[in-house]
């Protein structure tokens, strides 16, 4: 009967314990000894991710209002969104302008509910330029079109 000098399992011959020892104990070192890049790749892939999207929020949330300028003259000539922030277009309208929506006269039809209904407001969002309304997201241009402000 052979026994194993590392483990002390024994075998009928030492053919069983001569394989033993290259598939239990050598393999286990050589393994042990080897890099699993594939792992770090993965690793260092997904920590690449993970950071290119959060430098791209930031880079977008720190952005200071290009459209500021535009947003204000709007405000100026008494251009008006009835909209509500639960309205996914109202909100996609509204990110056009990024931070420089804080300068739009906005009214939200959920709070001024009886103002809405005396504009007529029945689609949101509403636009008001000039004494008329315009339903629907309005990009730039027909803003700047309908407005008299320059882009």
């Amino acid at each position: 009967m052979e026994q194993c000098d590392i483990c002390n399992k024994k075998f009928n011959n030492q053919h069983s314990l001569e394989q033993h020892k290259s598939m239990a104990h050598i393999a286990k070192k050589e393994i042990k000894g080897k890099t699993n890049f594939k792992k770090y790749f993965i690793i260092i892939g997904l920590i690449l991710i993970v950071g290119l999207i959060s430098a791209t929020i930031y880079i977008k949330s720190s952005k200071s209002g290009k459209a500021n300028e535009f947003a204000q003259c709007l405000s100026e000539k008494n251009v008006v969104v009835y909209g509500n922030d639960y309205c996914t277009y109202t909100n996609q309208n509204l990110n056009f302008f990024g931070s420089s929506k804080k300068y739009l006269n906005y009214i939200k039809c959920i709070d001024n509910e009886q103002l809405c209904n005396e504009k007529g407001v029945e689609i949101t969002p509403t636009w008001e330029i000039n004494g008329k309304t315009y339903s629907g997201v309005l990009n730039f241009d027909k803003l700047s079109e309908l407005s008299g402000c320059e882009l």
